[in-house]
C-alpha cells in the first residue's frame, strides 16, 4: 500500500540495488547472460529516456561493474564451464572479460596463459579485446608467464587491439618490451599511439633520455612530460 507513495527516485534506487544484490548472488550464468543484455534496469527508467539516455541505465553496465572484482575459485571453475559450452558461444566475449579480471585480481598464472592460448586462437576481436583489458595491469613480472601473445598483436595493423595490447604490456619485466615499445614511438605519428606507448614508466625514462632535444630529468616531471604532445 505504501509503494504508491513512494518517489520515483526511490524507486529506482531500490531496482538498481535489487540489480546489484542479485548479480552478487546468482551465479555466473545469471552474470553473463545479464552483461549481454539490453535490458535497463526498471521500466521506470523509460519517461527519462525519452529525452535523456544513460550508459548507467542499462543491467550490462551494473554486471561489468560486478564482472571487475571476480576472484573466488567457484567463479572460476563456473566460468570455465561457460567457456565450453555451445550455448554460450556468442557470449564469449563476456565470459573472456570475466575470466580476464578474475585472472588479474587473483594473479592467476595459470589462467594467465590459459587466456594467453586464447589470445593466439581467438578470430573474434571482441574475445581479444576483453582478455587484454582483463588483464592489463595485472603483474606480469613472472618469468613463467607467456606474453607473447601479447607482443604479437602490439604489433598489428587494427589500431583497436594494437592499443589494448600495448597497456597489457604493462608490468612486465620482459627485456624485448621496451626496444618494442621505443621503435614504435618513434616510428609512428599518432599521438594517441605516442601516448599510449609511453604509458610505461620504465619506456618514458629512457625516452627523455633518448630524445636528444631534452635533457634527462627526474620521475616527478614525469608527470608532465609523460604527454608527448608536451614534448
Amino acid at each position: 500500500m505504501f509503494n504508491i507513495f513512494k518517489s520515483t527516485g526511490k524507486k529506482l534506487d531500490e531496482a538498481r540495488l535489487k540489480l546489484e544484490t542479485d548479480l552478487k548472488v546468482n551465479g555466473m550464468e545469471f552474470l553473463v547472460n545479464t552483461m549481454a543484455s539490453d535490458d535497463i534496469y526498471s521500466p521506470l527508467l523509460e519517461r527519462k529516456r525519452r529525452t535523456e539516455i544513460s550508459g548507467t541505465d542499462n543491467v550490462s553496465w551494473y554486471a561489468y561493474r560486478r564482472a571487475e572484482v571476480l576472484q573466488t575459485d567457484e567463479e572460476k571453475a563456473e566460468l570455465l564451464r561457460l567457456l565450453d559450452t555451445p550455448s554460450y558461444e556468442a557470449k564469449k566475449d563476456a565470459i573472456f572479460f570475466c575470466l580476464g579480471h578474475l585472472c588479474r585480481n587473483r594473479t592467476d598464472h595459470a589462467l594467465f596463459n590459459l587466456l594467453m592460448k586464447y589470445l593466439e586462437s581467438e578470430k573474434d576481436i571482441h574475445c581479444k579485446s576483453s582478455i587484454l583489458i582483463g588483464i592489463g595491469d595485472m603483474d606480469k613480472t613472472n618469468g613463467t608467464l607467456n606474453i607473447e601473445p601479447i607482443k604479437q598483436l602490439a604489433k598489428k595493423r587494427s589500431m583497436h587491439i594494437k592499443t589494448e595490447a600495448i597497456l597489457a604490456l604493462a608490468n612486465t619485466n620482459d627485456p624485448e618490451v621496451e626496444p618494442l615499445l621505443m621503435e614504435m614511438f618513434t616510428a609512428t605519428k599518432d599521438s594517441h599511439l605516442k601516448t599510449i606507448s609511453a604509458h610505461h614508466w620504465k619506456l618514458l625514462e629512457l625516452l627523455l633520455v633518448y630524445l636528444p632535444w631534452k635533457k634527462p630529468i627526474k620521475r616527478p616531471a614525469i608527470l608532465f612530460y609523460g604527454n608527448p604532445l608536451n614534448w
